[in-house]
């Protein structure tokens, strides 16, 4: 029986609390018919923390009649004693999962606090910073002539989700991602650049909705010729006109996440062995 059709959820961590919040919102993803009010507290790293918010959940739970959702990533056992007998429901993600590993490599966990968000390797930390720095230059066409060096050029008409894919790729796996919009010129020319073509083995093309294009152009430019339903759809129909030209197979980029859209871009890529991926646990 569910007491509530909106839920308190904290996210609670020693650190960053990243781990937390991923693992917990993928879990209430199969709850759909209930709404959460989430709540993040990080760095609770010394007992006083951990009996403060101990008070925050008790309050909480008073306040609403039924106890709130806590998922932590808490390996001090102290402070996760603590945080487990407050008047909440409390998923210790690491608890199932430290020790069953520990005994299979016949070997005892540190449970030392923040070693899942430490620089563990400072050349593939350097990596991602040099990808996030070129991607940066290479937004939206601001540089055509060292396009070259890019790993990934993502491909698209505009507000098609071609800058946060970017973004994320060099952020969460050091990928080098340049992305370009398609622009009336390249309609009207009927071709893409020719440095495009030259990297055409790079070239990742997007695609989406008309009516999911018009809603994010509406936020950006309300009312106007860009945003227009009409004008979306003849973009995006001479879009595909380019793709079929050059044999480019879109991504759909209407109900899928940018951590979607990546992935598929990191298992290309891992399939066809043209770069090492450098994957951040922080995101």
């Amino acid at each position: 029986m569910v007491e509530s059709s909106n839920r308190t959820v904290f996210f609670v961590s020693e650190s960053t609390g990243i781990t937390a919040e991923t693992m917990g919102h993928s879990l209430l993803s199969q709850f759909p018919h209930l709404d959460f009010t989430y709540l993040n507290r990080p760095y609770v790293n010394t007992l006083y923390k951990a009996k403060e918010l101990v008070k925050e959940i008790s309050q909480v739970s008073k306040q609403q009649g039924f106890k709130p959702l806590v998922f932590a990533t808490m390996p001090e056992l102290d402070v996760n004693s603590i945080l487990e007998n407050a008047d909440c429901h409390y998923y210790e993600i690491f608890e199932n999962f430290i020790d069953k590993i520990g005994h299979d490599l016949h070997t005892t966990p540190t449970r030392e606090s923040g070693l899942s968000h430490g620089l563990v390797n400072e050349k593939t930390y350097d990596a991602r910073i040099d990808a996030l720095n070129f991607t940066l230059k290479h937004d939206d066409a601001m540089s055509l002539k060292t396009l070259g060096e890019a790993d990934v050029i993502i491909v698209g008409v505009s507000r098609s989700g071609k800058t946060p894919t970017s973004l994320y790729l060099a952020l969460k796996y050091g990928v080098k991602a340049a992305n370009y919009p398609i622009t009336d010129s390249d309609f009207d020319k009927h071709a893409l650049p020719e440095v495009l073509l030259d990297n055409r083995d790079k070239l990742f093309a997007t695609t989406i909705e008309a009516k999911r294009l018009r809603e994010i152009r509406e936020k950006r430019r309300p009312a106007s010729e860009y945003a227009a339903l009409n004008n979306c759809i003849s973009e995006i129909k001479k879009a595909h006109q380019l793709y079929d030209k050059y044999d480019l197979h879109p991504m759909d980029v209407t109900h899928q996440s940018i951590e979607e859209l990546s992935a598929q871009i990191v298992r290309k890529l891992k399939e066809e062995d043209s770069i090492t991926i450098k994957p951040s646990k922080d995101l």
